[in-house]
């Protein structure tokens, strides 16, 4: 539980690399989170979901800390059988993406695919929250195609009692490119009573400075690319104080070496394992002198006997910077 005045911190949730794995060893570790929230769900066209779906929420996958699962949803019928799973599983909050912007969900009517139609969301909301008990939060971005898109959004979810709005001021176009629009998010800041979240682009203990400043109504935020390259930014934000710079670096080790093993015991063969480890490194390499050389000593490896010897180059570099 955090203490009173001090900032609620989310960890986002990124598909292919915030798992379960992920989210014990980052919780055990280093800490400091107040909800992690799972990788979307999505019911499949055989109308089943995927076995590492039901493996990522199981809840004897999840023990240690709080998940909030995430659902993927275009109508009522998907929301109500992926809200009910995860309730039969004791899960008391659903978070439900509006904010994917890859092309192959929003082309299917789902996540940011869904903002230029409120109608739909109401439609979605009014068929399926009556019938739950749990809470239900909506993580959303400004729009699909223009920011203006976000308004007509709000007077619908306006009408709904969701327990959070999360909100990434970027549109689904953008991508992770450009900057978040914060002007945006302190206009519907004004405009929504529910609780709102800010997420986007806070990656260092300066940028969520800068982001309280401007929004000091919010308490709660959402990081999620600079927690993979931080592990330790939740608990610098919460004013807790971090070990030296030699212990950073073994609770680090540790942390890695607890991810990769329990994946080498998940994946079959060592190239889906490398390719694991290696998206991570993607992150990881911002911890190194040297984020570039670090990152390609890593990619370059073609067996886990290379991969080994290149974590190891890197940390003994790490160790010996001056």
């Amino acid at each position: 539980m955090k203490r009173i005045n001090q900032p609620g911190i989310y960890f986002a949730p990124l598909q292919e690399s915030t798992d379960f794995v992920y989210r014990k060893a980052h919780a055990l570790h280093f800490g400091g989170i107040d909800k992690y929230f799972s990788p979307y769900l999505l019911v499949q066209k055989d109308g089943a979901l995927k076995k590492s779906h039901l493996r990522d929420t199981a809840p004897e996958n999840c023990t240690g800390y709080q998940l909030v699962p995430q659902i993927m949803a275009g109508n009522s019928n998907d929301f109500l059988f992926l809200a009910k799973y995860l309730t039969d599983l004791g899960y008391q909050e659903i978070n439900w993406n509006l904010g994917c912007p890859y092309p192959m969900v929003t082309g299917k009517g789902m996540g940011s695919g869904l903002l230029p139609y409120p109608e739909k969301i109401s439609e979605i909301l009014d068929q399926s929250l009556p019938q739950l008990k749990c809470r239900i939060s909506v993580k959303l971005r400004s729009g699909l195609n223009s920011p203006e898109e976000i308004f007509q959004v709000i007077p619908v979810l306006n009408q709904y009692p969701l327990s959070e709005v999360i909100l990434h001021p970027r549109i689904a176009k953008q991508l992770f490119t450009g900057t978040p629009d914060r002007e945006l998010f302190e206009k519907v800041a004004a405009l929504i009573p529910h609780p709102l979240v800010y997420n986007g682009d806070i990656g260092t203990m300066e940028d969520f400075q800068e982001a309280g400043k401007k929004f000091e109504s919010v308490t709660n935020w959402m990081i999620g690319r600079g927690m993979l390259k931080n592990p330790f930014l939740a608990l610098e934000i919460k004013g807790v104080q971090l070990p030296g710079r030699i212990e950073k670096i073994e609770v680090f080790e540790r942390f890695h070496s607890e991810i990769l093993s329990s994946y080498a015991a998940m994946l079959s063969g060592q190239g889906h394992l490398i390719t694991r480890m290696t998206k991570f490194w993607e992150y990881f390499c911002f911890q190194f002198p040297d984020p570039h050389k670090a990152f390609k000593r890593v990619k370059k490896s073609v067996n886990m006997y290379k991969y080994e010897i290149a974590v190891r180059e890197n940390f003994s570099q790490l160790r010996n910077e001056d």
